[in-house]
């Protein structure tokens, strides 16, 4: 897998679109010194290469009739990208991420209700082969959600 080096450049307009996904690029180009072009350029060369992504997220607190949970799974080695995949598809899944510790994965799931996450739970995830040990944490409230990066 090949890595990306940002240069000073990549790494302004990120902090700038971190900030606000939505912002012009002609105001990113006024913050960050560059022509409206180049913010332009950079921007897809940047999602072209999967390093950036612009994504939105609705709270389901303030929507209400949603559940979010976190789900941390223990699975067999030998099966762990077949099930990260197979979790991938499903559609009430938000997140999925490999782990070092008590758990292998964790998924971000959202559903109507703890109904439907027991469901979700029992027909889905309790159908996948090669899963070893399941722990759900229900999400009770979000205070942050902030994607950042280090490297930028």
């Amino acid at each position: 897998m090949a890595v990306y080096e940002l240069d000073d450049l990549d790494r302004a307009i990120m902090r700038e679109l971190e900030e606000d996904g939505r912002r012009a690029f002609r105001e990113i180009s006024r913050s960050v010194g560059a022509s409206e072009a180049t913010i332009r350029a950079r921007v897809k060369r940047l999602q072209d290469l999967k390093i950036l992504r612009i994504v939105a997220f609705a709270d389901p607190e303030q929507l209400g009739g949603s559940q979010l949970a976190l789900v941390f799974l223990t699975v067999e080695l030998a099966r762990h990208e077949e099930i990260v995949g197979q979790l991938a598809d499903l559609p009430e899944v938000s997140y999925v991420s490999t782990l070092l510790g008590r758990a292998d994965v964790c998924v971000e799931v959202s559903t109507k209700d703890n109904a439907d996450l027991w469901t979700f739970l029992r027909d889905k995830v309790g159908t996948i082969e090669g899963i070893t040990h399941v722990e759900t944490m229900s999400i009770l409230k979000v205070h942050k959600l902030r994607y950042t990066s280090p490297a930028i």
